[in-house]
Formats: structure tokens, sequence, C-alpha cells
């Protein structure tokens, strides 16, 4: 009952949102998740000017490299195809994916990157009534109905199948995923998640792999995360694709000695994001030059 009660007040809740204006429910998004009201006038904090960002900054590159499908064309053409993971399907919906034709192991994926997804490890040992119900329930509400963000109001739905990456080492049951904030062509921070749908937790980095103390909306792992390997190359591909654009995230994997792309995001945790210790929250607004309204 509880399921369905919360389902009922979600849809509530986006009939009520979704006519309201974009700057309204910025901030009321805001306001709700962080517990304060954000300055858009003069925004000092990185999470007040991801909000900016996303209530005034258009680039028509946005939209393209936020899909996760139409993402891999872009990054072909910047000469980073090799770093792509291979797509195996695409669909409109779960229907349209044949599950004959996919090898023992995929990911399936929801293009927005709001979705669910799903790794089958054994094809034989999946259970396809649970596939097709995740995916049959999927809906794309929260990034434009709740956050306003920009890059997604066009992006077309789609199912994606992936190739999926699976370490040679036994004992790392989970890829970490590696996470660079870029400002303006530049990588200044990196973030590393761990054991997301286990044990998940993260901590940051500068550049020169040096541990940051503080923790955001996840706990902070206390092991040592070695530095990858492939982290020199992860920063040479993040230079040359945040070079475009006044703030981008850009998230890799370092699987098997091959560095491999996973998306880009320009607006984390949708601007709505208490750090501890609060001063990172100015640090990072220092690193992010505001654009002009574009």
């Amino acid at each position: 009952m509880s399921s369905i009660s919360n389902k009922a007040v979600r849809r509530i809740l986006e009939n009520t949102v979704r006519f309201l204006p974009d700057r309204m429910v910025v901030m009321l998004q805001y306001r709700v998740k962080v517990g304060r009201w954000p300055d858009l006038k003069q925004p000092k904090r990185f999470s007040e000017k991801i909000a900016w960002y996303k209530l005034n900054y258009r680039d028509e590159r946005m939209p393209r490299c936020v899909d996760k499908h139409l993402e891999k064309s872009y990054l072909e053409e910047k000469g980073l195809g090799e770093y792509v993971p291979k797509t195996l399907q695409v669909g409109d919906s779960i229907d349209d994916i044949d599950f004959d034709a996919l090898p023992e192991q995929f990911i399936i994926k929801c293009n927005n990157g709001y979705g669910n997804n799903v790794i089958v490890r054994d094809k034989s040992k999946m259970n396809k009534a649970n596939i097709y119900k995740t995916f049959n329930e999927w809906r794309v509400p929260s990034p434009i109905v709740f956050g306003r963000e920009w890059a997604f109001f066009d992006v077309e739905p789609k199912i994606m199948v992936e190739e999926l990456l699976v370490s040679n080492d036994s004992s790392q049951k989970e890829l970490n995923d590696y996470k660079v904030m870029c400002f303006n062509g530049e990588p200044r921070v990196v973030w590393v998640d761990t054991n997301r749908s286990t044990d998940h937790k993260r901590n940051f980095y500068d550049v020169e792999w040096n541990p940051l103390d503080v923790e955001s909306d996840c706990p902070v792992s206390r092991d040592a995360i070695p530095r990858p390997d492939g982290f020199g190359k992860m920063l040479e591909i993040a230079r040359r694709l945040s070079k475009d654009f006044p703030f981008v995230r850009v998230d890799f994997y370092d699987v098997n000695n091959r560095v491999y792309i996973g998306e880009m995001t320009f607006y984390p945790w949708s601007g709505c994001v208490n750090f501890k210790p609060d001063d990172f929250d100015f640090e990072l607004g220092e690193m992010f030059q505001l654009p002009e309204k574009k």
C-alpha cells in the first residue's frame, strides 16, 4: 500500500509542479532538499551556481551529451570512440529488445540516466518478467518536472543494452566510478563512488590524488582507494571534453588496463547538495566562473 500511495502522491506532485515557472520550481527544489533558499542573483556556492546554470545557460551540444545514446556519436566525433562501451541494442521500449540475440552478460539502461539500470551477469538466470516490469514502469519526469534540468528537455527516451564491463580482478565485485569535475576545460576535483549497489561510499580527491576531507550525500570510505592506472588518460580526456563548457562532470571506468567513458553530467545532484564542511560548497563555487546568460 505504501508504494501505491507514494506513487499516487508523486503523480499529484508532478501534475501540480509541471505548470509552475522554472525559476520557482528550481528555488523550491533547492529549499526542500538543501534547507535554505538559493541566491540566484549573486550566487557564490557551487550548488547555487548549478541552479543558475539550469535556468540561464543553453548550449545546443548539451542535450546530445546527456543522452547516453547520442553521446556516443558525439564522443566518436571528438576522436574518443575507442573509450566508449559497445552498444548492443537500442529501442523505444523494452519490448523492442531481442534478448535471444544478446550475449550471456549485459547491462540495460535508460538513455537519460534517470531510470533503472539492470545488470544481467547470467542470461540463463535472468528474471525477464521483472525486467519488463521495471522498464514498463519507467517514466522520466524528475530531471524535467522537478529539476528543470534544461539539457534533458528534448531527450527522446530510449532503452539501451550495452556490453557489461567486468574486471578480471575477482576481488573487485563492483567497478569504481571515477567522476571528474571540470571547470572551463580544467579538471579540478575528482570523486570516486564504490560499491554502489551494496555499500555505497564516496571519496573526494584533488587531481594529484590527494584525499579531500569532504563528505556529500554519501558516507566516506575509510579504506584507501588507489589511484587508477588510467587516471592520467582520464584527465586528458576530461580536458578535451570540458573545454567547450563552463562546467561539466565527466565520468570514467578503469577496467582491465583500459579506460571507458561513462557519461557527461552538467547538473550533479541537480544542484541540491549539502557538503561537510560547508566551506567546500564555496570552494567549488570559486572554481565555477559563470558565463553570460545563453
